[in-house]
This record gives C-alpha cells, structure tokens and sequence, in this order.
C-alpha cells in the first residue's frame, strides 16, 4: 500500500504541474495581444476624451505606469519600444560560374520605434485630456 502511494503523488504533481503550463502561455499572450492593440492608428481613432478608464484599458491594455498629477488625479502611461531587424545577402553568381570566385556582400540595417501615450484622467475616472510621441530610428 506505501509503494502505491510513492506513485500516485508523484503522478499527481507531475499532471497538475502540465495542467498549469497554457495558463502561462496565455497569459504570455494576453501581454502581447495588449501591445498589439497601442497603435497609432487605435489612438487616433479610438481615444477620445470623456472615455471611461475602464474602456481605455479595454481599448490598450493595462498601462506601463500610474501616477497621480498635482492634483491627485490618475495619470497612465504607457510606452512601447519595437526593435526591427533586416538582413540581406547579395552576390554575383555569374562570376561563380564563369572565374570561380564570388562576390558577397551582407548588409544589416536596424531601426527602432517608439511609442509612448500619456492619459489623463478627471475625478470621475474620465479621460481630460491625453497626448501621445512616436518616433522612428
């Protein structure tokens, strides 16, 4: 009977611990689904002021920061850094073929973008007023 149960626990870990594993990945996904959704695009069309706090985390997911103003009054920040990455090869494959030699060039270019919005709030938990910066490099 003490064998039996040497078994059955070690299975019962081993099983509740797999059971556990997409809860990670989805939450992992949920993370980027949020970052998917602060673009330029969805904060010109959809950010408006008198937007509840709760249809703006809707809308962008939760923000990075919060804060308060002078006044005591909800400030949400969020900022988003993408980092883009190019790699091309080019060569003469002619020269190959007739003086069997080659000529390679590679070339990597990077560019990085930013996004930051900055959303400001009333007493009533309305958006007051908002502003955002985008940059490309």
């Amino acid at each position: 009977m003490r064998s039996l149960k040497y078994v059955i626990f070690p299975l019962l870990a081993l099983f509740s611990a797999c059971k556990s594993a997409p809860q990670q990945i989805s939450d992992v996904q949920a993370a980027q689904n949020a970052d998917a959704r602060l673009t330029l695009g969805t904060i010109e069309s959809q950010l408006h002021n008198g937007m509840s706090s709760v249809a703006v985390i809707e809308t962008f997911g939760p923000p990075n920061i919060v804060t308060t103003d002078d006044q005591h009054r909800e400030v949400w920040v969020w900022d988003r850094i993408s980092t883009m990455r190019a790699h091309t090869n080019s060569g003469g494959w002619a020269t190959i073929l007739i003086l069997g030699i080659g000529n390679k060039a590679n070339t990597t270019s990077v560019s990085q973008r930013t996004l930051t919005l900055i959303v400001k709030f009333d007493d009533q938990k309305k958006v007051r007023d908002f502003s955002y910066r985008y940059s490309n490099f």
